[in-house]
């Protein structure tokens, strides 16, 4: 009888065992390799050489204008404005590794500009040429100031003070020029014909604090954090201070904020679910957790979010009063979406999250 007991028990932990082994086999038989392979060249690099094109469509439009001063190539300019910065916003989850070393992303759209500079610069110098705008901070000269440029007033208004001052006409212009500057350096970072960071974050294995992983997926965490708290939560009131600051709202003057906020979130989710018919970071949780339970999740939270930006009828200056419920509900669920990947996909993952963009504010 004893024999038979010991015999049973052997066997119960030999299965045991078995099952073990093969839960490590699965989760170690994913090729997380492949997987950032997919996502630099399908993701990456094709989201940063985007808006290359875009910006320098941007400049193109800033210099017909500038050349041809009309209400209707202001539009266009105008346009082009929006589309370049929406097609930005898709590169930020990606401000990592060498990237975020050498502060590119920062040059590209600081916000919110200083119009105050914008203008002393403008009136106190008797020209304005490319010497001039090298001593120039980016916050004053990036994305941010042409929005204060094109869109602070009227269409009719900003037309006149345009065809008014050369010095002007000039700042935009060159204004445009820097921020082609810096799409390119950005691209040259990643590409194979530049710096190849994007060969050097390959062959980051591993699963340390600086590895591809982590760095990957902070840039994702670090998306959403700035997203909650700086672009919806703290012109709403709904962080560290309960004053409503409209003018914190990022891209206000064009009215672009919503689209911006969506445009970060679609990324985060690219950047998460992968595209078509290649491998994301779900399919390695998935890979891990050994169910589709958490991505199920994650997947109707984006849902969620979408539908809460639709529900808010009006730019977010203006909801952040207007329509406060409205941009609340908007901050709750990028909250839950926050604590989706601070918690649980963070804890399947092993990763370590460090600063994000808002720590220190």
């Amino acid at each position: 009888m004893k024999k038979i007991i010991l015999s049973l028990t052997t066997l119960i932990i030999t299965l045991n065992l078995g099952c073990d082994n093969d839960d490590t086999t699965s989760a170690s038989d994913f090729d997380v390799n492949l997987m950032f392979s997919d996502l630099t060249h399908n993701n990456i690099i094709p989201t940063i050489a985007n808006f290359v094109t875009e910006a320098n469509a941007l400049q193109t439009a800033a210099s017909n204008y500038t050349s041809t001063t009309t209400i209707a190539n202001l539009e266009i300019l105008r346009q082009q404005w929006k589309l370049t910065a929406l097609v930005y916003e898709k590169t930020y989850t990606y401000n990592i590794g060498s990237a975020k070393d050498q502060f590119v992303h920062n040059s590209i759209y600081n916000w919110p500009t200083v119009p105050r500079s914008v203008e002393y610069f403008i009136t106190e110098n008797n020209t304005i040429d490319e010497a001039l705008m090298l001593t120039i901070s980016p916050q004053v000269k990036s994305l941010a100031a042409l929005e204060y440029l094109l869109f602070a007033d009227d269409l009719a208004s900003t037309n006149a003070a345009f065809l008014a001052s050369e010095k002007r006409r000039d700042y935009l212009r060159l204004s445009s020029i820097y921020v082609t500057s810096r799409a390119n350096l950005l691209f040259s970072i990643w590409d194979s014909s530049g710096e190849n960071y994007a060969s050097t974050f390959l062959a980051n294995s591993g699963s340390g604090i600086s590895s591809s992983l982590n760095l990957y997926y902070n840039g994702l965490y670090n998306t959403i954090d700035v997203t909650k708290t700086t672009k919806v939560g703290k012109p709403a009131g709904l962080e560290k201070s309960d004053v409503v600051n409209p003018e914190l709202a990022q891209a206000f003057y064009s009215n672009t904020s919503l689209a911006i906020i969506e445009a970060n979130i679609k990324t985060v989710e690219l950047a998460y679910f992968g595209s078509t018919n290649t491998l994301g970071l779900d399919d390695y949780v998935q890979s891990i957790s050994k169910n589709a339970n958490l991505n199920t999740t994650i997947q109707a939270k984006f849902t969620e979010i979408y539908a809460a930006i639709d529900a808010i009828p009006v730019p977010l200056d203006e909801a952040a009063t207007s329509n406060h419920t409205d941009v609340e509900i908007l901050h709750t669920k990028l909250n839950e979406l926050q604590i989706l990947f601070a918690v649980d996909v963070q804890s399947i993952l092993s990763i370590i999250i460090t600063t994000t963009d808002t720590d220190g504010d």
